[in-house]
């Protein structure tokens, strides 16, 4: 199952980073575009009948919903990619429509404002005119940023325009918004993946507006926060291999490969490391990527593993022996009794400095049952095992995770 997640998340990455060495255009046949969005369309009604029947949950209906919409979205914004002054195809106003209804409904649910509902109506209406054109997508979408400016904290407002704004490739639009985003979000308490995540889309509304070196910086600012984010790291090393920082764009590549595992498809990675290589080459340079110490953690699990709840997770951590701070961490979900995690640098997170310089660690393991970082009682754990770092950079540990 971890390797599957992996795998998805991996495929959106290499998806982003395969589209920058050409410039958007007609990504698919008009045809084809029209048929997957009447497929993601039947998928929401069915999606809403089933619900209303009560044979689907609230929390997966929400999820799979959101799915959907933002498949959808996607096609939208490929069917919608036209010269300027063009009339929008009908195709992107339903789709659009389809997830602003939804998003007005949740914004009346949440302010009790008629101005939700009024917006809804305005998309409908777009959704309904027989020749719609790009400014009343625009004024439509100028209404619910308006919205929304009457709520200036509401942070998951604002990212859901962001996302619609992206989807739709409005990337100058998009940015503001996100650091607006952003900002909201350091203004609470700190949490290191969603802002880096939220780092990693500004990079992405940077580089669509080829500005080449300061989506650079955005994507490693993403990076401290979170070393495991693979969609900065195939930014990262895309942009540092078109502005010729060829040793840096092998260690990104390499990291991304490292986060892959052994039975992951790295085939693309691997071609953009050979052609880093073959630059470096040709200036004389026979480089290999710096990665750090590689950890390969064996774990055994009670046989009980079976009867954990859902929201259990494996945490594998390595820490220096003086302090509780971990350096590196892997996060995973209890799949099998026999489990393998291998930790290096790409495991970092924010603020922790990973493994690499370190005489020696201390690696352990937790099953927590709720899913959360802080231990708890009653959660299983396995002995501490300390390793010398100073010799070598590969090894392999055994850790027996106990039930209290």
């Amino acid at each position: 199952m971890a390797i599957l997640v992996f795998g998805a998340l991996l495929l959106v990455a290499l998806m982003f980073v395969a589209t920058l060495a050409r410039r958007r255009g007609n990504a698919n046949e008009q045809d084809s575009v029209a048929e997957s969005i009447r497929i993601h369309k039947d998928r929401l009604l069915a999606l809403d009948e089933e619900h209303q029947r009560g044979d689907l949950e609230d929390t997966d209906y929400q999820q799979f919903r959101a799915e959907t919409e933002r498949a959808l979205l996607e096609d939208t914004r490929k069917a919608s990619d036209t010269d300027p002054g063009r009339a929008v195809p009908l195709v992107v106003v339903v789709g659009v429509g389809v997830v602003m209804s939804a998003s007005a409904w949740w914004l009346y649910g949440v302010w009790g404002a008629a101005d939700a509902v009024e917006v809804r109506q305005n998309f409908i209406d777009l959704a309904t005119a027989p020749n719609p054109t790009e400014a009343q997508l625009m004024e439509t979408l100028d209404g619910y940023e308006a919205l929304l400016q009457e709520h200036p904290d509401d942070m998951e407002g604002w990212f859901r325009l962001a996302n619609m704004q992206m989807e739709l490739g409005q990337f100058s639009r998009a940015q503001p918004t996100l650091e607006r985003v952003l900002t909201l979000l350091r203004e609470g308490p700190r949490n290191a993946e969603d802002e880096s995540m939220i780092l990693a889309y500004l990079g992405q509304t940077l580089w669509a507006q080829e500005q080449a070196e300061p989506a650079l910086e955005r994507f490693q600012e993403a990076l401290e926060y979170n070393a495991q984010n693979t969609l900065a790291l195939g930014f990262a090393g895309r942009l540092t291999f078109e502005l010729a920082s060829y040793r840096s764009s092998i260690d990104y590549w390499t990291r991304l490969k490292r986060l892959a595992g052994e039975d992951a498809d790295t085939q693309l990675i691997d071609e953009f490391i050979s052609r880093s290589e073959a630059a470096l080459a040709e200036q004389g340079v026979d480089y290999e990527a710096d990665v750090g110490p590689s950890i390969d953690v064996r774990l055994a699990l009670p046989t009980a593993w079976e009867g954990l709840p859902e929201t259990a997770v494996l945490f594998v951590y390595a820490r220096p022996t003086d302090a509780r701070m971990p350096l590196a961490v892997r996060r995973v979900p209890v799949a099998s009794r026999q489990m393998r995690v291998v930790l290096t640098d790409a495991d970092a997170m924010g603020g922790m400095g990973g493994l690499s310089g370190q005489s020696e660690v201390v690696i352990t393991a937790r099953v927590s049952f709720e899913g959360v970082a802080e231990p708890a009682p009653g959660d299983w754990v396995a002995e501490d095992v300390t390793l010398d770092l100073s010799e070598q950079n590969s090894f392999q540990v055994d850790l027996e995770v106990r039930q209290p």
